[in-house]
């Protein structure tokens, strides 16, 4: 058995032993303990909001609470528009709509793979803005 052939095998029982290590980065195992305080830090950057800026916003939305036992953070709040169709008080030429804002969050997974966790980025909605619509 040549060299290479003997390191073909040697990855196939090593991946079979543990699939988690012939993952992409994006579903690679960690220890919750490692990213935890990170990621605590991010989430609570994102919700130090203005007070009530969601209230006062001219394309206003609502948190709603994403519960997901599987994710740490187990909770996450994500801001839903509260109109698709027009922006509060905005007088305009322009047809005009309220659109999310998304951003790509880090989070930890269960991985039923291995005994850990995956990091893995998942979109969600912060805010909403006012926005010319794509069709006028």
């Amino acid at each position: 058995m040549s060299q290479l052939q003997l390191l073909g095998l040697f990855s196939l029982v090593l991946h079979l032993l543990c699939p988690c290590l012939g993952n992409p980065f994006t579903d690679r195992c960690v220890d919750k303990t490692f990213c935890t305080n990170s990621l605590e830090e991010y989430h609570a950057q994102l919700i130090n909001l203005p007070n009530r800026i969601n209230e006062r916003s001219v394309a206003p939305w609502n948190y709603v609470e994403k519960v997901d036992l599987d994710r740490m953070p187990q909770v996450i709040f994500e801001a839903e528009c509260l109109s698709s169709h027009s922006c509060r008080g905005v007088d305009s030429a322009f047809s005009l709509e309220s659109i999310p804002i998304t951003l790509k969050m880090p989070v930890l997974r269960r991985n039923p793979r291995c005994a850990t966790f995956s990091l893995e980025f998942e979109p969600i909605n912060i805010a909403c803005i006012c926005a010319t619509s794509r069709n006028g």
